[in-house]
């Protein structure tokens, strides 16, 4: 075998091998805190009733004591899918009171097809 067609072989064999964990490395997400509005998605998305803030707070906790998606709304207008780690249970009962609050999340930030989501693990009112 020439030595231009080994080297070639050789360096495709690399970038496969470098996109490869790139995309791994993605699929799995980075460690992140993140701190915003907790707000339903549905009433947000579609300016229900304002979609946010106090005044919109008893129509919040009901759509997500609804089961309606959550999300968080930072200072810059980024909004982010909120779905609780896998195994933990009963996230939006959970946070159904908080609705309108600022808390601070920790968990797992993914980028899905554009969409970010926060896989967290806790949360508490801001400080």
């Amino acid at each position: 075998m020439k030595l231009s067609t080994r080297f070639f072989m050789v360096l495709t064999a690399s970038m496969f091998a470098c996109a490869f964990l790139f995309s791994q490395e993605k699929k799995q997400g980075t460690e992140a805190t993140l701190k915003g509005e907790l707000i339903d998605l549905k009433c947000y998305s579609s300016g229900m009733g304002g979609g946010r803030g106090e005044e919109h707070q008893d129509c919040a906790i009901q759509c997500i004591r609804g089961g309606l998606p959550l999300g968080l709304l930072d200072e810059k207008g980024t909004v982010y899918l909120l779905v609780p780690k896998k195994g933990m249970k009963g996230g939006n009962e959970a946070l159904a009171e908080h609705a309108a609050h600022t808390l601070t999340f920790k968990g797992t930030l993914q980028d899905k097809g554009g969409m970010k989501v926060l896989h967290y693990t806790s949360f508490e009112m801001a400080k």
